[in-house]
């Protein structure tokens, strides 16, 4: 037999020793240890008791770890706790029983218990109740109870884990439970399935009314309106999670993050109410959708109703709840855009300067807001047929509207749209929200001003750009550029023209009263009264300065416009015009009217009576001024009558069609050296009587007395023909010399038409000669052909040896001598000639009767001989 080595004998006696210890320990097991107290790496252990039976069986009354270090803890790891979990199941089955009556560590207590089946632990935040049973490389888990103290959940289930396969599969009922009286909240029916790597989480629910018991189950969310929008923004009778789906990545370093980005909730409320914003009623909706998925939660409510309006396809999304919260509204609706929607948009500082209070409109806006910046991003389309609008209480209707939102931007498109009877036109333009400013064209079908006549503006057919200005609420501001026009909507309306040159073709009312250009005012309240402050420049040829007979090519004045009447003035008031349905009443004062019938419009010769007065105001009748201190006419259709006053003359005036009728007394030398522009007459009072006969020819007679007669041509050129004759010089005396011809009464019968003054007799009556004579002067070239008769009173004796041409001279039956003259040449230029000696003797008169018989055949024999 070989001899054992030492090395040998070594392991024998070691194993010896071993199996020694063993079964000594072994007997005291069996027969059981109590130790009182010991302390093991800073663990203290009282009231000991280890027996071995089948298994091991541990009793201990206190286990104390208040002394150990815990502030060295790790990072929660699933897989790390899965893994304890398994070392803890193997280590289980070598015991037949465990029993720590109490557990101290730091402020709390605890206890457990495992029976070799069931394994019972009671934390101060957890209490849990499961047994474990290993069959055929499975694990049989049983969780009879589990209940997480903090967050009043409870949970129940069973399922196994594959030990081979390291998948977990649990199915179980997970109830939230009320604080107070530990009632059910709500119950999730869960299911569990996964592997080391992932678990996935599936499962449903019974019905509950809220979802706040979650809000201490998960991390607390910073941000208030998250919060809100998850907890708070809505209520519902009843609600209930249909499918809820979660995959757990164990491995990721972002667990929280990476689940949420799995997580699919489905949940569905009846009769709730959405809080969109907290400064707004809620909306009513019969059904409420609610789904997570993909990090955002959405929300889609089944025919909501705001305020009786519906938002039915309405929808709100919250995306990034945890790390970037961006909330998108999505508003849908087909109802009236009134004051009620309007509120909802203003309160996402959304502000429409329109109203539809009484039009369906298809909307659908888009709100982006950002829960941290608060920035909010709009996009929006509305659309509505047949539309009644309102912008800033201005009613308009349109047959089609089309609003596109784009932010700050609204893009706006109408089709005929009309107000009252005043305009109607195309619009296109677009709606700055932030600078509050709309700017446009209008295609103008047409827009009016009044429909009266004369028509205050008339535009049709014109395309023009517009911008309205709408910063400030309680008034909107219009301008047209390119017609230099302003407009200022508020409770009243206030229109601004810059420069009216570029209304002037689209005003009857301008064009009527000669408006040229300048700058006007107009302010209205309903559109049917107007009132004005005119600055313009006017080409009006009626109204002159008195001092220089120029017309007003500058006036400030003053318009007051109603349906039925309008009154114009100028500001110191010295013209005032007056227009109604009954009459027209121009009144003047310091002024001079220029009267021409070629300038009277049919807007002022109609069958309304126009009554022009004027006080210290002259007359300016074609080229021929009249001196005014009063004057008043009337003039209806083609009749006139009219009254004229200055100093002591007057004069009456009727004219009907083509008849006149004039009636002037006791007017001075003034009045006729102004009218006649040559300063002929030197005191003297003065008449004129005529009247139209049947052939449109003025037939009258003016009569003067004491006056005297200077400066005029025929005149000046007859002194200076009697000049030449030294047998005429005698003539020239006091009455008939250098200083003028005095006239102590005198008459001029006359006959007058366009082209033609005809004298038929002309009888002056001087102190010491008489003129008499007969002739016709033609208007268009001054052309004269004129017949007088220098008549004296001196004794034959005394003249007739002092003439050397006897034929010169005529005796009158009388004794007086007659001396004949023939003035031909023009009115400026006069040429005097005796007649011939055949002729007078003949018989002057005779002579003179034959060729001017009458004013008329005169007339008409040289009217008939220029028209040959």
């Amino acid at each position: 037999m070989k001899k054992l080595s030492i090395r040998t004998l070594k392991k024998i006696l070691f194993f010896t020793f071993f199996i020694g210890i063993l079964i000594t320990l072994y007997a005291f097991l069996y027969n059981g240890i109590r130790i009182h107290q010991f302390e093991i790496a800073g663990v203290k252990l009282e009231g000991l008791y280890l027996k071995l039976d089948k298994k091991l069986i541990v009793q201990l009354q206190t286990l104390n770890l208040t002394s150990m270090d815990s502030t060295n803890h790790k990072t929660f790891d699933i897989k790390q706790q899965i893994q304890y979990a398994k070392n803890i199941h193997l280590i289980l089955q070598y015991f037949q029983e465990i029993s720590i009556e109490t557990i101290l560590f730091k402020d709390y207590q605890a206890n457990l218990f495992y029976d070799g089946n069931n394994f019972t632990i009671n934390l101060p935040e957890v209490y849990v109740k499961l047994n474990l049973n290993e069959e055929s490389s499975k694990i049989l888990i049983e969780i009879q109870d589990l209940y997480l103290k903090p967050y009043n959940i409870y949970y129940q289930g069973s399922g196994k884990y594959n030990l081979r396969r390291q998948s977990l599969s649990l199915v179980g009922k997970l109830d939230f439970l009320e604080s107070q009286n530990y009632s059910t909240l709500a119950s999730v029916h869960l299911q569990i399935n996964g592997t080391l790597n992932n678990l996935l989480l599936t499962g449903s629910s019974t019905t509950f009314e809220n979802i706040k018991f979650l809000r201490p189950i998960l991390p607390k969310i910073q941000n208030p309106l998250v919060d809100a929008w998850i907890f708070d923004n809505y209520s519902a009778t009843d609600i209930k999670i249909h499918d809820f789906l979660v995959s757990i990545p164990l491995k990721s370093k972002n667990l929280l993050e990476d689940s949420l980005k799995n997580l699919y909730v489905s949940l569905e409320a009846n009769n709730t109410h959405i809080t969109f914003h907290p400064n707004l009623p809620p909306i009513h909706a019969k059904n409420l959708q609610i789904i997570f998925k993909n990090n955002a939660l959405e929300f889609y409510p089944s025919n909501p109703n705001y305020q009786n309006h519906s938002l039915n396809g309405s929808q709100v999304v919250l995306k990034n709840p945890t790390t970037n919260p961006f909330l998108q509204i999505n508003i849908a609706t087909d109802t009236i855009l009134d004051s009620t929607i309007l509120s909802l948009l203003q309160t996402y500082n959304i502000s429409l300067p329109i109203a539809l209070p009484e039009t369906k409109i298809k909307s659908n806006l888009y709100l982006g807001i950002d829960l941290i910046t608060h920035y909010i991003e709009t996009k929006g389309f509305f659309t509505a047929k047949n539309a009644k609008t309102l912008i800033n209480a201005m009613p308009l209707t349109s047959e089609d509207i089309q609003v596109k939102l784009d932010n700050e931007l609204i893009y706006i498109e109408t089709k005929n749209t009309q107000y009252e009877n005043l305009l109607k036109t195309d619009t296109n333009f677009i709606i700055n929200t932030d600078s509050k400013n709309l700017s446009g064209d209008l295609t103008i079908d047409f827009l009016l001003l009044s429909d009266k006549l004369p028509e205050l503006l008339f535009i049709q057919n014109q395309k023009l750009p517009f911008n309205v200005d709408f910063k400030q609420k309680d008034k909107t501001i219009l301008s047209l550029p390119t017609l230099s026009f302003e407009a200022i909507l508020s409770d009243s309306y206030s229109f601004n023209f810059q420069d009216i040159v570029f209304f002037l073709p689209f005003s009857k009312f301008l064009q009527n009263y000669y408006l040229q250009g300048g700058k006007v005012k107009i302010s209205t309240q309903d559109f049917e009264s107007f009132k004005g402050d005119l600055k313009i420049q006017s080409n009006q040829p009626f109204l002159l300065d008195k001092t220089t007979n120029k017309p007003w090519n500058s006036l400030h004045l003053l318009l007051d416009y109603h349906p039925t009447s309008f009154t114009i003035q100028n500001i110191d008031n010295t013209f005032k015009f007056h227009s109604s349905k009954q009459s027209k009443n121009l009144n003047l004062k310091n002024i001079a009217l220029f009267i021409d019938p070629t300038h009277f419009s049919n807007h002022i010769l109609n069958d309304i009576p126009l009554i022009i007065e004027g006080e210290n105001s002259n007359i300016l009748f074609k080229d021929k001024l009249l001196l005014g201190d009063y004057f008043s006419f009337s003039i209806v259709d083609d009749e006139i009558k009219g009254v004229l006053r200055y100093k002591n003359g007057v004069a009456d005036l009727y004219k009907k069609n083509d008849f006149y009728t004039i009636d002037a007394r006791e007017f001075g030398d003034e009045f006729v050296n102004t009218f006649i522009k040559k300063n002929t007459f030197h005191q003297g009072r003065f008449f004129l009587n005529a009247n139209t006969n049947s052939q449109g020819i003025l037939i009258g007679e003016i009569k003067l007395s004491n006056t005297a007669i200077n400066e005029l041509n025929i005149l000046q050129n007859l002194m200076a023909f009697i000049d030449t004759i030294p047998a005429l010089l005698s003539l020239k005396n006091p009455g008939f010399n250098q200083d003028g011809y005095y006239v102590k009464n005198g008459t001029i019968q006359f006959g007058l038409n366009e082209e033609f003054l005809a004298i038929q007799a002309l009888e002056l009556n001087g102190s010491s000669i008489d003129i008499k004579g007969k002739g016709i002067l033609s208007l268009k070239n001054n052309n004269l052909d004129f017949y007088a008769q220098l008549i004296t009173v001196k004794s034959l004796s005394n003249i007739i040896n002092k003439i050397p041409l006897v034929n010169y001279i005529l005796l009158g039956k009388e004794g007086k001598i007659y001396t004949n003259f023939k003035i031909q040449g023009t009115s400026e230029n006069p040429i005097i000639q005796t007649q011939v000696t055949q002729d007078i003797l003949l018989s002057p008169f005779n002579v003179l009767k034959r060729v001017i018989s009458s004013p008329f055949e005169i007339f008409n024999k040289t009217k008939d001989e220029s028209i040959k």
